[in-house]
């Protein structure tokens, strides 16, 4: 009979294991039978990608505007992050096909916050911004040369916010935003704010005298 082993997605498994939404199924054969080269990849695989969590690797590069950017791995500082920037997005209603032209054109210019929204799902939470040590050179009297180091920091969210909606076509945008929400493991995050929501919901209250 073969043996079977369950895997949770990145990092599921080390604190709600008890998720199943996004739990992957590997079934291994009998110790005496040999495993093959399809199942040995599927195993390899979710190793990579609990592995990549664990060591916050990167997981690929998209290029923007002849620049590459590497795309950070999920996480829940991420999400927040991103839906602090949905939440301020104007609502707008389903229209009919021809009048998606002029609902288009209306609504638009309220919508420039979708390029912080890609740019920080690819950057992720951590990498929003950067430290950089820039080394200068002055004259002191006129004759001595004197070097000194300014450190600044870069607003790498906004720079590629820019370059987003500067060179990218929203067709593109889409699929990029799509797929990488699709990575931020979205269900089991509602798993987790349901479940400590009916938790908070089924506390007993205290009365007040």
């Amino acid at each position: 009979m073969p043996f079977e082993i369950y895997c949770c997605d990145l990092l599921e498994k080390s604190y709600f294991c008890s998720i199943a939404n996004n739990s992957s199924r590997v079934q291994l054969p009998h110790p005496h039978q040999t495993i093959s080269k399809r199942m040995m990849e599927q195993i390899q695989t979710i190793e990579g990608k609990v592995a990549a969590a664990i060591l916050e690797k990167n997981i690929g590069s998209i290029e923007i505007g002849g620049k590459t950017y590497e795309i950070a791995p999920p996480s829940v500082g991420t999400l927040i992050l991103v839906s602090e920037l949905v939440s301020m997005l104007p609502i707008v209603e389903r229209v009919p096909n021809e009048k998606i032209f002029n609902s288009v054109l209306h609504h638009a210019r309220h919508f420039k916050a979708l390029g912080d929204i890609c740019a920080v799902l690819i950057l992720g939470a951590k990498g929003l911004t950067e430290e950089v040590e820039e080394t200068h050179e002055r004259r002191v009297w006129g004759v001595f040369r004197k070097k000194y180091t300014v450190r600044r920091t870069i607003d790498r969210q906004s720079e590629l916010a820019r370059l987003i909606l500067e060179e990218v076509r929203p067709s593109i945008l889409f699929d990029v935003i799509v797929k990488r929400l699709k990575d931020m493991e979205l269900g089991s995050f509602f798993s987790i704010t349901t479940s400590l929501s009916e938790a908070n919901i089924l506390k007993p209250t205290r009365e007040v005298v």
